[in-house]
């Protein structure tokens, strides 16, 4: 047994705090040897309401009691993107590991700064690379030959958010880019939904390696879906990616090999919805980089491009090598 015990310190006791992360950390209780150190939050009332929801014996005055505290060895940070670079930049005077919500910045410059400047081992959430079906699914696309088209469909009902490519479609491309590397070239339609005052995008787009792809986002539609499919000559993989905003649970990869089906994977019914979102294998991942210094699937160095390509197709620009 690893004799490090790792002391989390939580900053952000929001709802996306209280319905997963401390879910996720305490569920991981049984498997390390962990504690939530305290909790601070802007307001103090929420963290006092989450210190007594998940047995947290400290609930911090001030942001700096948190960093001054000795027995503090990694940091939590789930807190809205417009105020992360004032809590991060003082987080980081500590040298220790830290994992933060997504996205990875409140745009492009400050993700990218932030590749740069986060030099500790960190763990930016985006929970799709973590959810145990997307990684079967990966590991399908591995071993197929020939690929030459991807295509993602993120699709929601009445989401009526303001920046809806950069707070939640930057999923499906984080997640494409996890699949078959970086996207080198995105071209964009956007246009008015006719009937509310969302956006509707199509990116026509290619990765580093030549394969062609498209990506959909419907802020509107009459499902709420997260799904993916690679296409080779002989090959055809689908996966319906089972999330909390989705129909699509526990979800099913289907693999058709020359016109027939050749593989369905079944998502499972018993695991715990934590498990199947990828909540717990982001602190997982997290904690197994801190005890054994492995690298991250998912981090501030790889999450800075997937910005940049969330915020040209949000403006409906587009992108070139």
């Amino acid at each position: 047994m690893n004799p490090i015990t790792i002391n989390l310190a939580m900053i952000g006791a929001g709802e996306w705090a209280q319905l997963y992360h401390l879910p996720a950390v305490k569920f991981l209780q049984k498997k390390y040897s962990l504690q939530i150190t305290g909790i601070w939050n802007r307001t103090a009332e929420k963290a006092q309401t989450a210190a007594r929801k998940f047995g947290i014996q400290r609930v911090y005055a001030s942001l700096d009691e948190l960093l001054r505290d000795p027995d503090v060895n990694c940091f939590a940070i789930i807190i809205h993107a417009d105020a992360l670079k004032g809590v991060l930049d003082k987080v980081l005077a500590r040298n220790m590991p830290v994992l933060t919500e997504k996205p990875p910045g409140r745009n492009y410059d400050e993700a990218e700064a932030f590749s740069h400047s986060v030099k500790v081992t960190n763990v930016v959430a985006f929970n799709r690379r973590y959810t145990p079906l997307n990684q079967q699914f990966k590991q399908i696309v591995r071993q197929m030959q020939g690929i030459y088209f991807a295509e993602c469909h993120f699709y929601r009902n009445q989401r009526h958010t303001a920046d809806f490519i950069t707070e939640t479609g930057i999923h499906s491309i984080n997640y494409m880019e996890y699949l078959l590397g970086q996207v080198q070239t995105v071209l964009t339609e956007k246009w008015k939904n006719p009937e509310n005052d969302t956006n509707i995008w199509i990116s026509r787009i290619v990765f580093e390696s030549g394969v062609k792809g498209l990506m959909k986002f419907f802020p509107c539609s009459g499902s709420s879906v997260e799904r993916y499919e690679v296409h080779s000559n002989d090959i055809s993989a689908y996966l319906h990616s089972p999330q909390h905003y989705t129909e699509d649970i526990p979800g099913r990869i289907i693999v058709h090999q020359n016109s027939k089906v050749h593989q369905i994977i079944e998502g499972s019914d018993d695991d715990d919805p934590l498990v199947v979102s990828g909540f717990v294998g982001e602190y997982s991942d997290f904690f197994e980089a801190i005890l054994h210094n492995k690298a991250t699937v998912s981090n501030f160095q790889n999450a800075c491009h997937s910005m940049k390509l969330a915020e040209a197709i949000e403006k409906g620009e587009d992108l070139g090598p």
